[in-house]
C-alpha cells in the first residue's frame, strides 16, 4: 500500500505543469545546452532581457545579447540621452503649493471659530423649551458631531457624546421627550425634538450628573412657579367678577 501512494503521488508531480518535474526538466536542458544555448534559454524563460538602453562614449561594440558577466564594465560618465532636444525643466510648483496651504489654514481657522461659537452657545445645557441663533459654519460643526454622537449609541437609553480632538470640543446628547430646540441661522431654521445638547472640551467625557440634575429641577420649579402664578391670577380675575356682579345694598349714610 505505501509504494502505491509514493507510485500516485510521483504521477501528480509528473503532471504539474509549473512544478518540481518542470523545473527539473528545465535544468537537464541547461546542462546539455552550450553557452549561447544556455543564454538564449535562460532569456526565453525567466524573461530576462540585456539591457539595451544604456549609451556612452565606448569604442568597443559589444553584442546585445553579451552578459554583463562576461563583458567589460561601460564608462557611463558622460552618457547622454539619445533622443534629440534637451531635457524639460522641473516645473516648479510652490506657488500652487503655498495656495492650498493657505486655504487649508484658512479652512481650519473657520472650522476652530464655528468650534468655539458652539461651546460658547452651548456651555449650559440647552433648555427644555428655547431657540439658539447660530453661524452656517458653526451648525455644520454642530451637525456633524450630532450625527456622529447619534451614531454612537442610542440616546433613549443613556446619554452619548461624540469630539473632535482638532477642535477641542465634545457634544453631549442626552434624551427629554418634552424638549424643543429650534436653531436658527441664515438658511432657516432647524428643530430638534426630545434632545437636550451641551458642549464642553474634548476632555471631558461625562457631565456632572448632579448640575444635569439640579437645572432640570430649577426648569421644572420655574415651570411650577409659572403655573401657580397663572392660578392666582386666574382665581383673582374671578374674584373681581363676581364682586363686580354682586348688587351694592349698603343705606346710604345719613
Amino acid at each position: 500500500m505505501g509504494d502505491s501512494v509514493i507510485r500516485e503521488s510521483e504521477s501528480r508531480r509528473a503532471e504539474t505543469p509549473h512544478g518540481r518535474a518542470a523545473v527539473l526538466r528545465l535544468a537537464s536542458w541547461f546542462e546539455q545546452a552550450d553557452t549561447a544555448t544556455a543564454h538564449r534559454l535562460y532569456t526565453a524563460a525567466f524573461a530576462l532581457y540585456p539591457a539595451r538602453h544604456l549609451g556612452g562614449s565606448t569604442e568597443d561594440a559589444v553584442a546585445a545579447a553579451a552578459s554583463w558577466w562576461d563583458t567589460p564594465a561601460a564608462d557611463t560618465s558622460t552618457a547622454r540621452p539619445g533622443g534629440h532636444g534637451s531635457l524639460a525643466a522641473v516645473e516648479d510648483h510652490s506657488a500652487q503649493q503655498a495656495r492650498l496651504r493657505d486655504t487649508a489654514e484658512a479652512a481650519a481657522h473657520w472650522r476652530r471659530s464655528a468650534a468655539e461659537e458652539v461651546r460658547s452657545l452651548l456651555a449650559a445645557p440647552t433648555p427644555r423649551t428655547g431657540r439658539l441663533a447660530m453661524a452656517e459654519a458653526a451648525l455644520g460643526v454642530l451637525m456633524e458631531l450630532l450625527t456622529r454622537a447619534l451614531g454612537s449609541g442610542d440616546a433613549t437609553a443613556g446619554p452619548v457624546s461624540a469630539g473632535d480632538l482638532e477642535l477641542d470640543i465634545r457634544l453631549h446628547v442626552r434624551h427629554d421627550p418634552g424638549a424643543v430646540l429650534v436653531i436658527g441661522e441664515d438658511g432657516g431654521d432647524l428643530t430638534l425634538n426630545g434632545l437636550r445638547l451641551r458642549a464642553t472640551s474634548y476632555a471631558q467625557v461625562d457631565l456632572d450628573r448632579s448640575e444635569t440634575e439640579d437645572r432640570d429641577g430649577a426648569e421644572e420649579t420655574e415651570d411650577r412657579d409659572g403655573s401657580e402664578d397663572r392660578d392666582d391670577r386666574d382665581g383673582a380675575e374671578e374674584t373681581d367678577t363676581e364682586t363686580d356682579g354682586t348688587p351694592d345694598t349698603t343705606a346710604p349714610q345719613a
